[in-house]
């Protein structure tokens, strides 16, 4: 049990308070939602599978089923909204800074589409824009670090780490490394993309904005969809410039997000 779960502070008892009352709102929507699914059929979102799965596992170990729901919805929000809302934000930065690029991508969308609704089918043939996607995601990943615990002694060259560390790997620093990626590592260049992960740089496991190993997000493709359905619906329609009012200040918290918001200047485009 960490320290402020025990301490009782000013800012512990804030914590406190904000987490009681989130729980508290994640498990009345799970109650009007678990009532709601005993008079219909239609109920198949994933809140609706995380409620049924509290309700039909035997066991949860050292959790309760209200654990259970509010640690399940609570990680689904933030893996699934806030991540992929922060990661869209610096795609427009991005986009925004390099007109090139956003022309580039935009002039897909229109070739790969023709003004038709989205398939699945177009979203394969949007390279330039996956190739964005992935460039804003080394630069800017969605999480700081990757965190692992040694279960046996180690060693890496000289040094030793004792079983029962937990090692924190800088995901920004893999990923702006000049030894793995070249001497334009900082620059916003989504053509290193072209040939895939293994062509953009010299150790594929160096790229990893979700995550590693057995722990790699299992929402990574969902999210490149969103992404790509996000980016194309909205280059189609509009043209983006950074507002004058911009100021680049990423913060590294649990996320790495804009501190200051993106502010944007949009024009729309006129539609054939």
């Amino acid at each position: 049990m960490g320290l402020a779960h025990i301490i009782s502070n000013k800012g512990n008892r804030e914590i406190w308070r904000l987490d009681t009352s989130i729980s508290s709102l994640i498990l009345n929507i799970a109650k009007r939602r678990e009532h709601n699914s005993a008079t219909s059929a239609t109920n198949t979102d994933l809140r609706h599978s995380i409620v049924e799965g509290a309700k039909q596992a035997g066991s949860f170990g050292s959790c309760t089923r209200d654990d259970f729901i509010v640690s399940n919805c609570k990680s689904i929000y933030l893996a699934g909204h806030d991540t992929l809302a922060i990661t869209a934000s610096w795609c427009l930065m991005l986009l925004a800074s390099h007109p090139e690029w956003q022309t580039r991508a935009r002039a897909e969308v229109q070739d790969v589409c023709q003004g038709k609704p989205l398939e699945t089918d177009m979203l394969r043939n949007l390279k330039t824009v996956t190739m964005v996607i992935q460039e804003t995601l080394r630069l800017y990943p969605p999480t700081p670090f990757v965190t692992r615990e040694a279960l046996n002694d180690m060693n890496f060259g000289s040094l030793s780490i004792p079983r029962g560390t937990n090692i924190r790997v800088r995901i920004t620093l893999a990923h702006r490394d000049p030894a793995v990626w070249g001497p334009n590592a900082d620059r916003f260049d989504p053509g290193r993309f072209a040939g895939g992960i293994a062509g953009a740089c010299k150790q594929c496991h160096m790229y990893m904005p979700f995550g590693a190993g057995a722990r790699t997000c299992v929402g990574q493709n969902m999210a490149m969809v969103e992404l790509k359905v996000m980016l194309a619906l909205l280059l189609s329609r509009f043209e983006f410039e950074l507002s004058p009012n911009y100021v680049h200040s990423p913060a590294f918290k649990f996320t790495i997000e804009p501190r200051n918001g993106v502010p944007l200047v949009i024009k729309k485009l006129s539609v054939n």
